[in-house]
């Protein structure tokens, strides 16, 4: 796989963000489906499922209908070249180079969560107990 889940779920949680508030939904969605990528293979599930929800939400013929999860569609080839085109247009040192030029500015630090799940629903602008009530695993 051509995503370092690790180091790119912030960024591109925060890329979205950042199109967001410039009304780029479409450039916004392609940053949700990296984000939402590199949450699956985080098993952060939760927001796996937010990210689908909100491109689905926008888009309701988005190619992500087609599976119930990012999960799901990595078993898929035609996921996988999705990913691929998006990463092509949207690699990583472009992602932080459109932070920059949005200058957008996103308080939230590693340092005041207690996870990894907590962090990435505060950088959504989201809080985490909703999240969870929202999209946790229904156990």
């Amino acid at each position: 796989m051509f995503i370092d889940a690790k180091r790119e779920l912030i960024l591109y949680l925060r890329l979205s963000q950042a199109l967001k508030e410039r009304r780029k939904m479409q450039d916004r969605d392609k940053a949700l489906v990296i984000g939402g990528t590199c949450a699956s293979m985080m098993q952060m599930k939760a927001v796996e499922k937010f990210c689908r929800s909100v491109i689905l939400q926008r888009n309701h013929g988005h190619m992500l209908k087609r599976w119930d999860s990012f999960t799901e569609a990595l078993e898929y080839e035609d996921f996988h070249l999705l990913l691929k085109q998006i990463k092509r247009k949207l690699p990583e040192d472009r992602a932080i180079e459109m932070l920059e030029e949005l200058d957008y500015q996103c308080p939230v630090r590693k340092s005041d969560h207690d996870s990894n799940e907590s962090f990435a629903a505060a950088v959504l602008g989201i809080e985490h107990k909703w999240l969870m009530e929202n999209f946790g695993d229904e156990d």
